[in-house]
């Protein structure tokens, strides 16, 4: 994977929009040092005393542990590029993907790496049950492919992607879903996809630029944001899409929500906030940072983890970032 494409997919940085002053801003803190850990894109757990950040080089994959109190840098045990993803299903059972197909798996005492058919870059993963996975990617290049993939709980298998009508659609870059018969993935110039049990079929959203992550509350309500220079949302309401700009909002990265009222977003320039669906309205939350801002997860405890990295930048040293901050009863 180029430099190039990475800091195409993770967006160029622009404006922000309603900006507080700095003391009407959320409290946003230094969740560990993360400057030397090298990026960090995704941040998942399954309880608040065990949550995951991965990221690393694009070389040298790593992953970061919180136990309740404390960041800790994990020794893998296996050479992996790159990491974008992390999801799971217990403390003993998280799925992490990166670069060049790349997937390892945590079982509770080793981490092992699976074997793919694809040495595309892996961006997604999300799964209704430890025996059905999907995971999404591709370079998003001319020449790269829109990968989508499933585990059985034995092997990762290629699907292959529906008819599109969108045409150069070359990666996709994140997957969420309800359940086994409830699936959504978005990509590259708006790509979304469905999948209800049978088949996948597409959707055609209102989106022209490339949407990264989604999330949701349940099968009636789902968000997914991305945009390059300019955020954009798309939001399903259970029967239908609606896609707006939030100029001059920067490009979204990341996406999560436990209420229908206050979606938290996380995107380009230390990009930070909370976009209210119904008026796709935007609170701003961002930091002093030129920092991207990648991923974005809660926990059942009530605390919000953000991380990212300088993606822009030409040459190492590959910085990180590490944020936290309380859930309010409202959100």
């Amino acid at each position: 994977m180029t430099r190039y494409w990475l800091a195409f997919c993770l967006l160029f940085a622009a404006g922000c929009s309603d900006d507080p002053a700095p003391e009407q801003r959320r409290g946003w803190s230094t969740a560990f040092d993360a400057k030397d850990s090298g990026w960090l894109l995704s941040s998942w757990g399954p309880a608040p005393n065990d949550v995951y950040a991965v990221g690393g080089t694009e070389s040298e994959g790593a992953i970061q542990h919180f136990d309740g109190s404390s960041w800790q840098a994990l020794s893998l045990g296996v050479s992996v590029p790159l990491l974008n993803w992390v999801t799971g299903f217990a403390a003993n059972d998280i799925t992490v993907v990166g670069n060049e197909g790349t997937v390892v798996h945590w079982d509770g005492a080793t981490w092992s790496a699976q074997t793919t058919p694809t040495g595309e870059p892996l961006w997604g993963v999300w799964g209704a049950a430890p025996t059905d996975l999907w995971a999404v990617g591709g370079s998003g290049r001319a020449t790269g492919v829109a990968t989508l993939l499933h585990f059985d709980g034995t092997s990762w298998e290629s699907v292959a992607l529906p008819p599109l009508q969108k045409a150069g659609v070359n990666a996709l870059f994140k997957v969420w879903g309800t359940s086994a018969s409830n699936v959504w993935a978005v990509g590259q110039k708006g790509a979304v996809i469905h999948y209800d049990g049978s088949a996948w079929s597409e959707q055609l959203v209102g989106a022209s630029d490339d949407l990264i992550a989604l999330w949701g509350t349940g099968p009636d309500f789902v968000v997914a944001v991305g945009g390059r220079s300019i955020g954009i949302a798309s939001v399903w309401n259970g029967s239908e899409w609606k896609t707006e700009s939030l100029a001059p909002v920067p490009g979204l990265n990341g996406v999560w929500m436990r209420t229908q009222d206050a979606v938290h977003v996380v995107g380009a320039a230390g990009t930070l906030g909370v976009l209210r669906p119904k008026d796709f309205s935007f609170k701003d939350e961002s930091r002093d940072t030129e920092l991207d801002i990648h991923g974005v997860f809660g926990t059942a405890a009530g605390s919000l983890f953000a991380v990212g990295g300088n993606f822009l930048g030409p040459v190492p040293p590959y910085e990180g970032i590490a944020l936290t901050r309380k859930l309010l009863d409202d959100e």
